[in-house]
């Protein structure tokens, strides 16, 4: 493949449902597409543990049970997995959930990996949703709904935080 401009392009011997990038020379190491729920569904687990474990050890050393505001903690629990979420992806490309799976996040436009700041930003942007009072979590839960059934319908497996992000997950081959 030489006369194709760079791009996400089906490789000959990937499996038929996939994509990588080809930069005009050479294709990358990274697939994106295939059968990627459960490994996803799996690597957002363990960032969740990670970032419940260090959310309750901040509950436990700052707030007493009779004091605690639930708004608060509410707006606390967004900041810091904003700050695991988009300090992981910028730094590293990935959270140690994709890393453990062998994913990570990179560019549409360009295919690289780590993104920065802003994109990875975006990627969280639609996070927003569950800090607003009464119905942000009913707003959350629609658009993990949603996420789910693009990462089974969408060719491209992307999640509408990817799409906000513009953005893949890919794997590591």
């Amino acid at each position: 493949m030489t006369s194709e401009t760079p791009g996400w392009y089906h490789a000959e011997l990937d499996p038929a449902d996939t994509k990588r990038y080809w930069n005009g020379s050479e294709w990358s190491n990274e697939i994106m597409g295939g059968a990627t729920l459960w490994p996803r569904f799996g690597a957002r687990m363990i960032d969740a543990f990670i970032t419940g474990v260090v959310l309750f050890l901040i509950w436990w050393a700052a707030f007493d049970t009779d004091n605690a505001n639930a708004y608060g903690i509410t707006i606390i629990s967004f900041f810091v997995v904003a700050l695991y979420e988009i300090g992981f992806v910028t730094l590293k490309g990935a959270t140690p959930g994709k890393m453990f799976f062998r994913f990570k996040v990179v560019q549409i436009a360009d295919g690289q990996s780590p993104p920065p700041g802003s994109v990875a930003a975006m990627r969280y942007a639609p996070s927003l949703l569950s800090v607003v009072p009464f119905l942000g979590s009913i707003l959350y839960l629609i658009v993990l709904g949603l996420s789910l059934y693009w990462l089974t319908s969408d060719p491209d497996r992307q999640s509408i935080f990817d799409r906000a992000g513009k953005t893949f997950v890919v794997k590591t081959i």
